[in-house]
């Protein structure tokens, strides 16, 4: 049995649901758009993925995430159509925009909720939602919400989540501010990690792509399209 609680973020909830419920919404209902106003009753800045993303950065998962209780931002709209008559071009959640989704719910440790038929679905869905490598983030055992670590004017923005066996999971994202592709960099040093230092060798690795990307010492730095992210797992190379 999992009780599941709405109250749609009111109250700041995430003080006391943790104690009553095992996962509890956040905020208002998610819309299968990228930016969506806050039109709908409940906490938070709009209903898109965009604005659920902002909300969740300044409520700081790790702080209320735990074992047997997790935050909600709501349903995944993975791939999600919305037409009206007469629209040649219908997808609201496109490919960068609904894998963003996914890997975000999945640094949060979120429910992954979503209305799918399992036995046709499209090859970009299944890509997203059964990334085998991607999703043993979100199971991790340390059970612990990711927090954005910088936002900039770009639209540049690094989260990080720390793993089980000292590995870290970073999100490198361009929440699509400017329109333009932007550069986005993560530091060893601001990963918060006690015996981590600027000097260390990490492995870089590219969870979508399951390759590694390389050894880097003191970060790593990559160009990214708007609306889009890398996903990475950081491993420290022992001496």
């Amino acid at each position: 049995m999992l009780f599941s609680m709405c109250n749609w973020g009111e109250d700041q909830v995430y003080e006391w649901a943790p104690d009553i419920a095992q996962m509890y919404r956040v905020q208002m209902d998610h819309l299968p758009f990228w930016h969506w106003p806050p039109t709908a009753m409940g906490a938070g800045y709009g209903a898109g993925t965009h604005d659920i993303i902002n909300y969740m950065a300044d409520l700081n998962p790790s702080k209320w995430v735990k074992k047997g209780a997790w935050m909600d931002p709501d349903f995944l709209e993975t791939l999600y159509h919305v037409c009206s008559p007469g629209d040649r071009i219908c997808t609201t959640m496109d490919f960068p925009a609904s894998r963003t989704e996914m890997a975000f719910w999945t640094l949060w440790s979120a429910p992954l909720l979503m209305a799918t038929n399992p036995e046709d679905m499209s090859d970009d869905k299944r890509a997203i939602i059964m990334n085998k490598e991607v999703l043993a983030v979100h199971n991790d055992p340390l059970f612990v919400g990711g927090d954005r670590m910088y936002n900039a004017t770009s639209g540049a923005q690094a989260w990080r989540k720390p793993l089980n066996n000292g590995d870290v999971a970073v999100i490198l994202y361009n929440s699509g501010e400017t329109g333009q592709s932007t550069d986005v960099a993560v530091a060893w040093a601001d990963l918060q990690v006690v015996d981590w230092t600027a000097d260390d060798t990490v492995t870089v690795r590219d969870l979508w792509a399951n390759e590694d990307i390389g050894d880097y010492s003191a970060g790593y730095s990559t160009t990214v399209d708007p609306r889009d992210h890398v996903f990475l797992r950081l491993t420290k190379k022992m001496a």
